[in-house]
């Protein structure tokens, strides 16, 4: 949602919690853009839903746009997630998800931004993640809190005191005012809570469709945090994560089944290379190649050609 309004909203996104409600004209538009693809794709939303008169963006076209650019991007995420692990099962030597998906290639500037504003089902895909950790540190070394509990006044001192037993620290020593002072854009007081007005939010069904595909993702997350001791028993992972699937044996929260098309997760974790080796599909290939080119030929315009001995 956050990415959204900064698409729409440009710079006035940090200074207006309801940003979309600002814009009432398309010089403003292009007064608050931060770049020449934000700015495009503002201009794009401007022409669509702005109102019969011209001063404004009508909020039931902006929350159509939002819900609409919010379900092909995940879709298709979930595509290319799918195609890397189907290739990954048959793959020899085995690589990690995030390497074929092409993330470890970037600099960290265009990793942040790729993460940013695509890799919202690959976050959470949590097992692949913590398989990562687990395959650098021992279990002993790694500490997994649930984050809902870290927004309610009642229950964030007991994750708080378990991350200061985890550290060896006094939790007595911690500070008090950090914890519980409202953020400077709380409008409700609490702590965590940014004070934004959001346009829409995803539907029933996207969620539905969403958690159905996660699911034998989170089981496997289940299975890898039981099997390292990382969650003491299932009923802690229950009280914990209810959200993630039981693995076989394990609670009774059962997976729906998964959508047509859907390759299995794998059940392999990331192993710990140095070597970059090529991404295994023929999609992101060419997709580098492209944009390699495409490197190469605005290097050449923008730079004079160089003579011999010049």
């Amino acid at each position: 949602n956050m990415r959204w309004q900064v698409e729409v909203c440009g710079k006035l996104t940090w200074t207006r919690r309801d940003c979309f409600k600002g814009l009432s004209s398309r010089e403003q538009v292009k007064e608050h853009a931060v770049g020449p693809f934000q700015l495009a794709a503002a201009l794009k939303v401007w022409a669509r839903c702005q109102t019969p008169g011209g001063d404004g963006l009508d909020a039931s076209c902006l929350g159509a746009d939002f819900v609409e650019k919010l379900a092909n991007r995940t879709r298709r995420e979930r595509r290319e997630i799918d195609v890397c692990l189907a290739a990954l099962e048959a793959d020899a030597p085995p690589l990690s998800l995030g390497r074929c998906l092409g993330l470890p290639i970037l600099s960290q500037r265009k990793l942040y931004k790729r993460m940013e504003d695509g890799a919202y089902v690959y976050r959470s895909m949590y097992a692949e993640h913590v398989a990562v950790w687990l395959s650098y540190f021992p279990p002993e070394q790694l500490l997994v809190l649930p984050s809902e509990p870290l927004f309610e006044r009642a229950t964030v001192e007991a994750q708080m005191s378990r991350l200061a037993a985890f550290l060896g620290l006094d939790y007595k020593e911690t500070n008090q005012e950090v914890l519980f002072s409202a953020s400077p854009a709380s409008v409700t007081g609490a702590p965590h809570e940014n004070g934004r007005e959001y346009v829409a939010t995803p539907p029933p069904e996207m969620l539905a469709d969403l958690r159905a595909w996660l699911c034998p993702h989170n089981a496997r997350l289940a299975g890898l945090l039981l099997a390292n001791g990382l969650v003491p028993s299932a009923s802690d992972l229950s009280a914990d994560l209810p959200w993630a699937a039981a693995p076989p044996g394990g609670p009774t929260i059962g997976c729906e089944p998964a959508p047509a098309g859907a390759a299995a997760p794998s059940t392999r974790a990331p192993p710990v290379t140095t070597a970059q080796p090529p991404l295994p599909t023929a999609a992101n290939a060419e997709t580098r190649h492209a944009r390699d080119e495409g490197h190469k030929r605005r290097r050449a315009k923008g730079r004079p050609k160089r003579m011999n001995g010049g």
